[in-house]
């Protein structure tokens, strides 16, 4: 009789032993849901790092009132056109970039205009 329930005792902890442990990122569905659902959801984690995604910044997000010329050229490159105001020992300046961006209908062109005095940015606007 001992020898049974020490058996017994023993397939029972080596069976709890055995037993998988739940992994650490492991999803749980709930009782209720289809199998059509947990495939829904199963796509919708697999997806959400993709609809989370941080923007990309666009170009206006690099630039702040104050920031020097070289600032802006790092940042944003070579402009297209350049336009001085008086004399150019002032750097009152404009600077002009065009770019094409892409469409679903083809290309628009994009124009930033900069505006710069003493050589620090004091506005810019987008057309």
């Amino acid at each position: 009789m001992k020898l049974i329930l020490i058996l017994l005792t023993s397939l029972t902890l080596s069976a709890c032993m055995l037993s998988p442990t739940p992994r650490k990122n492991s999803r749980r569905v709930h009782p209720a849901l289809s199998d059509l659902d947990n495939l829904e959801m199963l796509l919708l984690n697999d997806q959400q790092p993709l609809i989370t995604q941080k923007r990309k910044p666009s170009t206006t997000d690099y630039l702040h009132l104050g920031m020097g010329k070289n600032n802006v050229q790092r940042s944003l490159g070579i402009p297209t056109q350049v336009e001085v105001a008086g004399n150019p020992k002032y750097e009152n300046e404009k600077w002009i970039y065009e770019t094409q961006v892409p469409t679903m209908d083809g290309f628009y062109s994009e124009r930033r205009v900069i505006y710069f005095e003493n050589g620090t940015v004091v506005g810019w606007e987008s057309e």
